[in-house]
């Protein structure tokens, strides 16, 4: 884990499955998840959906408990996610 100032961290980890993963990767603090979600929508972005055991989104944003989260998959068919902590 590395300080990135600001109270942000980066966290490097090794991949099991190479260059692409279906855990989330990286993820971002945000302060409005919604607003964040329909500004990458404008720009063509897909919001990923699940409906699985544990994880439910409802239009692309999950409650996992201590934030909202939603995903995204890039190129190298990553995922990446953007979190709202909860007040």
């Amino acid at each position: 884990m590395f300080r990135c100032g600001g109270g942000t961290q980066l966290d490097v980890t090794k991949s099991t499955t190479g260059t692409a993963d279906t855990q989330t990767q990286v993820s971002w603090l945000v302060k409005d998840l919604r607003a964040e979600v329909a500004e990458l929508r404008s720009r063509g972005v897909k919001v990923e959906d699940y409906d699985l055991p544990g994880l439910k989104t409802q239009d692309g944003i999950a409650d996992i408990g201590f934030a909202w989260a939603a995903w995204i998959i890039d190129p190298g068919k990553n995922a990446l996610g953007i979190l709202q902590l909860k007040e």
